[in-house]
């Protein structure tokens, strides 16, 4: 075990000592693995004493979260108030006390899996990851960063270190949808992230990012398709129901002990027409779904 007084320590650590080392704040996801017999790491770095990776701000039109801040500490800043009302969502549906209190946004989009609720948020918001190195700097978007079940396009030396998006504004709104067997403590067998901006004179939709936590792989995807069967038309009625028929047929999903791959796709049509109307609804327009 390697514990790090600081980033500098940290990065310079991470530069000199790569193979079998494994990032670890608070465990939620890791040390279950690890007693799966899953990974075995050579080095676990406790990272949960760098207090300088636990922040939520806003600056200059983009909030920025911290890798280390948690889920509860994330719902409770003043920024994530109600215009960003799906990160609540989220972690009512995330786990108990123990798991918001100690699971962290880093570590949810590292994990880089379908039951990782926190990605097809992002992904709907294009965020982009900050990655770090002692030789410096530079940013991916989340849907470039995921590149497989529990693969991410991070370096040996390099941890990540923010995740940040455009702010939303009067225009745009964007919703979270998810289901399970049960209401709480879910891991999700659907869920579905939806990002709407709509021209206030013409009402027509301007973007529309769909992510659902499964499309065609066992990660986290956009359901482009779909989005282009939207894009530069009015919602109603029609164009809900043929984006419903564009996904049925992009879904390429399988069958597991949670849900078969029929009930997935049919429930997945049912959430994103939910997540259309909430998106609608928190613009001040209404349609039928």
């Amino acid at each position: 075990m390697f514990v790090p007084e600081n980033m500098v320590d940290l990065l310079q650590y991470l530069d000199t000592h790569q193979s079998g080392v494994h990032l670890i704040a608070n465990g939620t996801d890791l040390i279950n693995r690890i007693q799966r017999r899953q990974i075995s790491p050579r080095v676990l770095i406790d990272l949960s004493g760098l207090n300088e990776l636990k922040y939520v701000k806003r600056d200059k039109g983009i909030v920025r979260i911290g890798a280390l801040t948690t889920i509860s500490e994330l719902i409770a800043s003043p920024i994530i108030g109600p215009r960003y009302e799906f990160f609540t969502e989220v972690a009512l549906k995330f786990g108990g006390p123990s798991i918001i209190n100690m699971a962290t946004v880093g570590g949810n989009i590292c994990s880089a899996s379908s039951s990782e609720d926190l990605l097809p948020i992002l992904l709907a918001l294009d965020a982009e990851v900050l990655l770090r190195s002692i030789h410096g700097e530079r940013t991916m978007r989340v849907e470039e960063f995921v590149k497989g079940k529990r693969t991410v396009a991070l370096a040996e030396n390099e941890i990540m270190a923010e995740t940040r998006f455009q702010e939303l504004n009067s225009t745009s709104a964007c919703s979270f949808e998810k289901v399970g067997m049960r209401n709480s403590l879910i891991i999700a067998f659907v869920n579905c992230a939806a990002y709407l901006r709509v021209d206030e004179k013409s009402k027509l939709v301007e973007e529309i990012r769909v992510a659902l936590n499964r499309v065609d792989g066992k990660i986290p995807q956009r359901a482009r398709h779909t989005e282009n069967t939207l894009r530069n038309k009015e919602l109603n009625e029609k164009s809900v129901a043929d984006a419903a028929a564009a996904l049925r047929s992009e879904l390429k999903l399988t069958s597991d002990s949670r849900a078969s791959e029929e009930c997935r796709s049919e429930v997945a049509c049912v959430i994103f027409k939910r997540a259309l109307r909430s998106c609608s609804e928190k613009l001040g327009e209404k349609i039928l779904v």
